[in-house]
């Protein structure tokens, strides 16, 4: 089988993501509970409850996904490929800003509308032109890597389009549930156009540590 089988990691927390601001492409570091997370799971990807030969890990070159990536895969003592394709979206002359300001205005409607697949975004990418970069990025990494198991650290926003991509959801359909910080998501290419869905939204190995502080 010429299937490529991919790990989709969301980067850990930042500030920005806490403060819920746009971060798209400004290089945005991991705060402390960042790094906490991808050390769980760097404990989870070396323990016996990870049995999967990984051939390949690839990161965003975005400093949040890529430290994400160095932290969480030490145990596995390979090589980190970094794919700018993999990037968040950018979101141009609206990055930095609270998505609060963005979503409502005085007269209660969006000032933008980011989910509209044409609508422009001056300086940044459109959600059609995110998806197309998005699914070229992948469908180009298992060209390289048939029939193996790829680890990719990357961005809630690309996790989204490949979970469109497996599930055939549209641009305009609603996701109906987050994608949280370090969350492993399983997802197959078998060629083309040509992906399923596996596993979505893993984090028993945060919860699992979570549970002992407790105890």
């Amino acid at each position: 089988m010429n299937t490529t089988h991919f790990w989709l990691v969301r980067h850990g927390e930042t500030l920005w993501n806490a403060e819920r601001r746009l971060q798209g492409w400004l290089d945005i570091p991991l705060n402390e509970k960042g790094k906490k997370q991808a050390e769980q799971l760097a404990r989870f990807l070396a323990s016996a409850a990870f049995a999967t030969d990984i051939h390949a890990i690839y990161s965003s070159d975005l400093s949040r996904a890529h430290e994400t990536a160095q932290i969480a895969t030490r145990s596995l003592g390979q090589t980190i490929i970094t794919d700018p394709g993999l990037r968040e979206r950018s979101y141009g002359i609206y990055q930095g800003e609270d998505w609060s300001s963005l979503s409502k205005a005085s007269d209660g409607k969006a000032l933008i509308d980011f989910r509209k697949p044409d609508q422009p975004i001056e300086g940044g990418e459109s959600y059609l032109a995110f998806s197309q970069r998005v699914s070229r990025a992948f469908e180009g990494i298992a060209h390289q890597h048939p029939g193996q198991n790829v680890l990719v650290f990357t961005h809630g926003g690309v996790i989204d389009i490949a979970w469109r991509c497996s599930t055939g959801a549209t641009l305009e359909t609603q996701r109906p549930f987050p994608i949280l910080n370090v969350s492993v998501n399983r997802c197959g290419i078998r060629g083309p156009g040509d992906w399923f869905i596996q596993d979505w939204g893993y984090t028993g190995h945060l919860e699992a540590e979570a549970l002992d502080d407790v105890l």
